[in-house]
């Protein structure tokens, strides 16, 4: 499990798409606001799209919302971007003299973090991206 780069800026396209609803929000728009590049911006904008957060369309139309953002939390858009199955921890691999103990203690490790993981989902579930915007104002 990671937080990549395009999981933020979705949620920052999101953010943007509201709170900037008034102005025409294209991906040239975005990188000013994140800094992010436009390349970078349009294949995030892609996922998007395709789960219908987002609409565009060419020349003066823009990029608005198509899902009210009190809908769409902020484990919608970690599964969109990124896979909630991934570990949270990376271990070496264990020598072939390892014993059960030193096998053990991994397991133990790790079990502990998916644990704090999927709390964190739970919670993530629970946020929306309306919250996030609520907190801007």
């Amino acid at each position: 499990m990671k937080f990549t780069t395009k999981y933020t800026l979705a949620l920052q396209i999101l953010c943007i798409c509201h709170l900037y609803a008034d102005q025409k929000i294209t991906s040239n728009f975005i990188a000013e606001k994140t800094g992010a590049d436009s390349s970078l911006i349009r294949y995030t904008m892609l996922d998007l799209k395709k789960k219908n957060y987002i609409s565009s369309r060419p020349g003066p139309g823009g990029t608005t919302l198509s899902e009210d953002i009190s809908k769409i939390t902020l484990f919608d858009v970690y599964e969109l971007v990124s896979d909630p199955n991934d570990s949270i921890l990376k271990f070496n691999e264990l020598p072939p003299s390892a014993t059960s103990l030193d096998i053990g203690i991994n397991e133990s490790i790790q079990k502990s973090f998916e644990d704090i993981k999927q709390e964190m989902f739970a919670k993530m579930k629970q946020t929306t991206i309306l919250d996030i915007c609520k907190e801007i104002n």
